[in-house]
C-alpha cells in the first residue's frame, strides 16, 4: 500500500494506534482507559476519525507517564513506522511548555506528511475518580482498524458503550466549548442500542437538561463543517444533508426528555 494512500486523518488514528500499542508495552496496561472519539472508532463502530486521543490514568506517577510519553515520540523506530505511512517528521511542542500536572498531562505534537503539511494532534491523560456507573473492559481493538494499517490487534482497556453514552450526555451539558461531534457520537451509540431511556438513571436532571439545551444549539452548518469533514467518504453520504442531521437531534432530544 503506498504512502499517498493515507489521508491526514488516517495519519492521525494510525499514529494513535501506534502510539497506544507502544505505551502499553513499556508500561502497566491495566493503569489506562481509553474513552472519547478513539475508543468509538477503535471498539464501538464509530465511523468518525478523532483529532485527538483521551485516556483515563488509574496509577504511577506523572513523571514517569511524562518519561515514557516523550520516550516513544523521540524513538526513532516510532518515526520509521510512521514514515510507512506518509508521516515524514514528529513536529513536538516544547516538553516545558505543555501541562503536566496530577490532574491532566498533554503531548501536543503535529504530524508532517511528504508534502510538507502539518497536522495537529494530541494525546491527553486525565487522573480522576471514577464513578460507579463508567464500566471499563479488557478487549482487543476492532480487527477492521489493524487491517486498514496492516497492523495486529492488541488488547486495550476501554470504556463500555453505556458507559460512553452517559460520558458523551456529560460532555454535552458541561462542556466549556461546546463540541457538535457529541451529537454525532451519542448518534452512534443510539443506533448501537447503548444509548437508551436507562442511561437517564445514571444522570441529574440537570445534566439532563443542560445536554437538551446545548443539542439544540448546534446548527447543520456546525455539523457539516465539524463532523461531516471527518467521516469516510463512504460514510459521508449516508449523514450528510440537513433531514440526517435534524433526525439525529431530534432521536436523542427523546432520549434526554423522556420520563
Amino acid at each position: 500500500m503506498s504512502q499517498s494512500y493515507f489521508n491526514d486523518k488516517q495519519q492521525r488514528e494510525v499514529f494513535h494506534y501506534l502510539f497506544l500499542e507502544r505505551l502499553l508495552r513499556v508500561s502497566e496496561p491495566k493503569f489506562y482507559v481509553l474513552k472519547g472519539g478513539v475508543n468509538l472508532r477503535f471498539f464501538l463502530n464509530s465511523p468518525r476519525y478523532s483529532e485527538d486521543m483521551d485516556i483515563d490514568v488509574f496509577g504511577g506517577s506523572v513523571q514517569t507517564l511524562k518519561k515514557n510519553g516523550y520516550k516513544i515520540l523521540s524513538d526513532p523506530s516510532f518515526l520509521r513506522q510512521l514514515r510507512s505511512y506518509g508521516v515524514r517528521e514528529l513536529l513536538v511542542n516544547d516538553p516545558f511548555k505543555t501541562k503536566q500536572t496530577q490532574t491532566t498531562q498533554r503531548f501536543r505534537l503535529r504530524l508532517k506528511n511528504q508534502a510538507g503539511e502539518e497536522f495537529p494532534t494530541k494525546v491527553e491523560f486525565s487522573r480522576r475518580n471514577s464513578k460507579p456507573e463508567e464500566v471499563f473492559a479488557r478487549e482487543m481493538i476492532h480487527p477492521e482498524i489493524a487491517r486498514t494499517y496492516k497492523r495486529i490487534s492488541y488488547p486495550c482497556q476501554h470504556y463500555t458503550g453505556e458507559s460512553a453514552a452517559i460520558q458523551k450526555i456529560r460532555a454535552l451539558a458541561y462542556r466549556k466549548q461546546l463540541q457538535v461531534r457529541d451529537v454525532f457520537d451519542l448518534f452512534i451509540l443510539y443506533n448501537s442500542g447503548y444509548l437508551t431511556t436507562r442511561t437517564r438513571e445514571f444522570l441529574t436532571p440537570q445534566e439532563l437538561s443542560l445536554a437538551a439545551k446545548n443539542l439544540m444549539s448546534f446548527s447543520y452548518l456546525d455539523y457539516e463543517g465539524q463532523v461531516l469533514e471527518y467521516l469516510p467518504l463512504s460514510e459521508r453520504r449516508l449523514y450528510e444533508g440537513p433531514e440526517p442531521w435534524e433526525q439525529m437531534q431530534a432521536m436523542i432530544m427523546e432520549i434526554l426528555s423522556s420520563g
